[in-house]
């Protein structure tokens, strides 16, 4: 992959559901004159190129920051212009973020914090307005005709450090002004000096253990338990250093709290308590550890008490891999232990779901479902639905009707309500279809009604899919995407929408993404990735994903008939029918019922219904009847 500065405008445009409601015809019409005529010309003119557009938004890139601002101060100021003679609820308006940043080149889409905070930015702007950030304007000053307000330092979600940011005054009057500025940032006191040279003793020592010599790594054949399919995990004994005199109990009680912790995720595997406790002041290696209880990942780490202060450090290590995955560290005060307690416990449980299960989405998902507790019950809530069984969306209505009853104007928890009423159609346990579909269309459009974010788009998107209505889907699937390019449900998800809806190969390398951002992926996952694999004609590839979920123990109850099913229709098309009425056997068996009218049925809302139809066949060609 490769990286370098570039500066990224991201553009939007403002109330689009609302628009699009009131007149939809109208809209579209209007916005391909726009672009026709001034807004894809101004990208064309500053030398601007398009990665990627979302139907109401697009993202560009720029050779400097310089030509970015320009072409945005010219787009917005024409808008004035030509929205002279619209009523004010009927003017199209955009918002426009700019940011000059390090960017990550893959298959000619960009991503990173460069593209995250241009995207933060934009939220940011007025309609009508453009907003970039500090780097951006670090380069400008006076080189664009335009004035500045200054915003200060800016808190934007999912981006961990302060965005300094400014609003760009378009208005020609205020040409060279520069509003609200900050006093100029003198040299850093000594005691940021030294809070700085701690960090960067804290970080190194951080460093060292990510990079320390890897350790004999063991074999999962060798262990004396079989290694579970879910990512599994031994936490040793904490130790007590320094002047802790006997203190030991305060080692134990975050060691007993970590794995209490640990036990509320349903994606992980984690040994009790009183079996930990007996390696207690024994001298193990993460590698004998491993060994004798049949886990992947081993949890050590240390208390080291200095007068009245803790220090906590966490190693997480892969044993199969024989390395050290990272280090974390912890200063509190051991005044109150049961607050010292939870804050290393789900530190912890953060980090491990970052490692191993949810990927990088945990640490805005914890935040936006409202803390901790919530968002255990959100995953516990997921790992049900994710089973696509009656039983398993009863959990998950259960767990996520509780939590949107507690907080109903959290965008989250009425994404979280429109999943459960489209899982009751597509199961097919809805007693109002009609009724079921409309209630997940009013979650959806409520959840971002309340706050903009990649995940919510994602339902807009599956629902539109399922209506076939393949632009809308497309336009929703990419605004899901560029608003948070490293979240797993967002590509995957996105990523299926759009290859439900035509764009297969892009579809795809999304839902091939989802996949590598989340460690522990949902097992639903490979059904489309490999159904757009057999289309594209990457018969090898599907064929050995579809023989690894056959081989795994999998909750998702169409998991294995869609694995099953792929093979059947992967031999047809290699030309290997003795294969083929062999797999078909094996598909029968795991699914007695099917047909090839279901199979047809079930792939309905498919957008290439030619290659639908040639998968149909195969099936019913391999021995799989038809009715």
């Amino acid at each position: 992959m490769e990286r370098r500065l570039s500066a990224i405008l991201a553009a939007d445009m403002v109330g689009y559901s609302r628009l699009m409601e009131a007149d939809e015809i109208g809209v579209l019409k209007r916005q391909k004159v726009l672009r026709s005529e001034l807004i894809d010309p101004a990208f064309t003119e500053f030398r601007g190129r398009i990665v990627k557009e979302m139907g109401d938004g697009v993202l560009v890139e720029f050779p400097s920051v310089v030509q970015a601002v320009q072409c945005a101060v010219v787009i917005q100021r024409a808008m004035v212009v030509r929205g002279e003679s619209d009523l004010p609820d009927q003017r199209i308006q955009y918002r426009i973020g700019i940011n000059l940043g390090d960017i990550v080149i893959e298959n000619d889409d960009i991503f990173g914090d460069g593209v995250n905070i241009a995207a933060r930015l934009e939220q940011l702007a007025e309609p009508g307005g453009v907003c970039i950030s500090g780097t951006a304007y670090d380069h400008l000053k006076s080189t664009v005709d335009v004035g500045y307000e200054a915003l200060g330092d800016v808190q934007v979600k999912n981006i961990g450090a302060p965005v300094r940011a400014y609003r760009v005054l378009t208005d020609p009057d205020q040409a060279g002004n520069v509003l609200g500025k900050t006093k100029s940032r003198s040299a850093p006191p000594i005691r940021s000096v030294a809070s700085a040279l701690i960090l960067l003793i804290i970080g190194a020592g951080s460093w060292w253990w990510i990079n320390q010599p890897d350790f004999s790594p063991v074999d999962p054949t060798q262990m004396a338990l079989e290694l579970p399919q879910k990512p599994s995990i031994a936490v040793l004994p904490f130790e007590m250093r320094g002047n802790a005199g006997s203190q030991d109990w305060l080692a134990d009680g975050i060691t007993e709290s970590i794995i209490s912790t640990l036990s509320l995720s349903p994606d992980m595997v984690s040994i009790a308590y009183s079996t930990m406790s007996s390696f207690k002041d024994r001298d193990v290696s993460a590698a004998q550890v491993a060994r004798k209880l049949g886990v992947r990942y081993i949890l050590s780490g240390s208390v080291l008490k200095v007068g009245d202060k803790l220090r906590v450090t966490s190693e997480l290590a892969d044993a199969v891999k024989g390395k050290q995955i990272w280090s974390i560290q912890q200063d509190s005060s051991p005044d109150d232990l049961i607050v010292l307690q939870d804050e290393i416990s789900h530190k912890v449980f953060e980090e491990l779901s970052v490692s191993l299960t949810v990927g990088e989405g945990t640490r805005s998902w914890i935040e936006m479902v409202g803390g901790f507790n919530n968002y255990v019950q959100v995953i516990n809530g997921r790992a049900e639905f994710q089973k696509f069984s009656p039983e398993g969306h009863a959990n998950a209505e259960r767990l996520w009707g509780k939590l949107y009853r507690m907080e109903p104007n959290r965008a989250f928890a009425n994404f979280l309500m429109g999943f459960i009423y489209w899982q009751k159609v597509t199961i097919g346990i809805s007693a109002d279809i009609p009724g079921d579909w409309a209630k997940a269309t009013e979650f959806s459009n409520r959840a971002l009604e309340i706050e903009e974010f990649g995940e919510g788009y994602t339902l807009g998107a599956v629902l539109a899919q399922g209506a076939r209505k393949f632009e809308e889907a497309i336009k929703l699937a990419d605004k899901a995407i560029l608003l948070s390019p490293g979240s797993a449900d967002s590509n995957a998800l996105g990523g299926m929408v759009k290859a439900m809806s035509g764009q297969t190969l892009e579809g795809l390398e999304h839902m091939e993404r989802g996949m590598r951002l989340e460690p522990d992926y949902p097992e639903w996952l490979p059904a489309p990735i490999n159904f757009a694999r057999l289309e594209l004609g990457r018969n090898t590839e599907a064929r050995k994903l579809a023989q690894e979920v056959l081989a795994t123990d999998i909750q998702d109850v169409r998991a294995k008939p869609n694995a099953a099913g792929i093979l059947v229709a992967a031999a047809v098309f290699d030309g290997d029918m003795n294969e083929a009425r062999a797999r078909a056997l094996d598909l029968q068996k795991i699914y007695p019922g099917i047909t090839g009218a279901f199979a047809r049925m079930a792939r309905s809302t498919y957008k290439n219904q030619a290659f639908v139809e040639k998968y149909v066949n195969a099936l019913v060609q391999a021995g799989i009847p038809e009715n």
